[in-house]
């Protein structure tokens, strides 16, 4: 049993490894990628507009938001995607 849970243990860690080195945490039912990074979500998609996603609340604010980058739990996000994914713009956003 102890050799099983070795095991599983590190095939766990292998996967997450890529991840964390990546800077990104990909959702994959919604198919959305978080950032930790303005420049990592950018890089992901040069053609729209970062926004910061609340993840606890699933709104997610624009640069120049009071809210951008200052909710306890939060990523960078590609707009589009989020809105893809269901979250919702907050009030000062739209």
């Amino acid at each position: 049993m102890r050799q099983i849970l070795s095991r599983f243990a590190l095939a766990c860690s292998l996967f997450a490894i890529p991840l964390f080195l990546q800077g990104s945490v990909a959702n994959a039912a919604s198919g959305l990628h978080q950032y930790k990074t303005q420049s990592g979500a950018q890089r992901h998609c040069p053609s729209d507009t970062v926004v910061w996603l609340n993840t606890d609340t699933n709104v997610y604010h624009l640069k120049g938001d009071h809210y951008y980058h200052n909710t306890k739990n939060g990523a960078y996000v590609c707009q589009k995607e989020a809105v893809k994914a269901g979250a919702k713009p907050s009030n000062n956003s739209q």
